[in-house]
């Protein structure tokens, strides 16, 4: 199926003559880059588009990304496809537009497929192309009629999705590579072909969170690094709702609040929890 749908992007470009002088970049964002989440917490992601020069170019015709695992994560896994992202990216994705077919139940391959070593699969060709032939067709590229200026008014999101944090601790990459752009050279009204050229693309973007494996700091319920007043809040939601404090404090370690060490978070622990709030510190 790679085969077949790099042959179908290649076709985006066949009429092109030279290069585009456009620039394509391709970013990836989290709000969990460069913080430490629990093991099993979620991480979320989101891969944007844009033109960052657009010398020469009418916008966006197609763009396609790889989202992949650095070789030296202290785990693999099985990267799930994301959710499709902005609505002006509507005629990239299947049926309007001309992307991988589904897997796994999905209506659209536009959200990633996995492909790799089971355990460690990567997501493969995120995104898709407007259908730039002139003439509509029947599963896919049925919308004939092209948008122009797509991309060039700031990013645009491709995609977005999550995962679950490994249970290994460490630090976790997952990066851009194998970035593929065409933009439109002009837009034209069916049933004449709009052309494209093939753009320059930057994808060297990449998130990286690390996954903390048990408490760090006893008494640091909000880890901050120390313990103070500020963990008062965070260490009595533990004590009282710890499935609502690991949903809001996602990089924590509930443990932190067994200040008594005794093997657990209970009322015992409120006397210990105070010395250690006076003393800045845990004995």
């Amino acid at each position: 199926m790679r085969s077949h749908m790099m042959a179908i992007l290649t076709g985006f470009a066949c009429c092109a003559l030279v290069a585009s002088a456009a620039e394509v970049t391709f970013s990836i964002s989290s709000p969990q880059d460069g913080t430490t989440v629990a093991a099993g917490a979620t991480v979320d992601w989101t891969i944007s588009v844009e033109e960052t020069d657009s010398t020469g170019s009418a916008g966006l015709a197609l763009a396609v990304v790889d989202m992949v695992q650095d070789a030296g994560n202290p785990e693999s896994l099985d990267l799930p496809p994301g959710s499709e992202g902005s609505i002006v990216l509507t005629g990239f994705n299947r049926p309007d537009g001309i992307s991988n077919p589904g897997e796994g139940g999905a209506t659209t391959g536009f959200i990633g497929v996995q492909r790799g070593t089971a355990g460690a699969m990567n997501l493969i060709q995120i995104g898709g192309g407007q259908n730039t032939f002139g003439q509509a067709g029947t599963v896919m590229g049925q919308d004939a009629n092209v948008d122009g200026g797509v991309g060039q008014s700031g990013p645009v999101v491709l995609v977005s999705g999550s995962l679950t944090a490994p249970a290994t601790g460490g630090d976790y990459t997952l990066s851009l590579a194998n970035a593929l752009a065409n933009t439109l050279d002009s837009v034209e009204t069916p049933p004449n072909f709009s052309p494209v050229s093939a753009a320059t693309t930057v994808a060297t973007d990449s998130i990286t969170f690390t996954v903390g494996v048990g408490c760090a700091l006893l008494g640091d319920l909000n880890c901050s690094g120390g313990v103070d007043a500020f963990d008062i809040d965070p260490f009595v939601l533990a004590l009282l709702n710890p499935a609502q404090y690991a949903i809001d404090y996602p990089a924590c370690d509930v443990s932190c609040a067994d200040t008594n060490s005794s093997g657990g978070v209970d009322a015992f622990d409120i006397d210990s929890f105070i010395a250690c709030v006076l003393n800045a510190g845990c004995p």
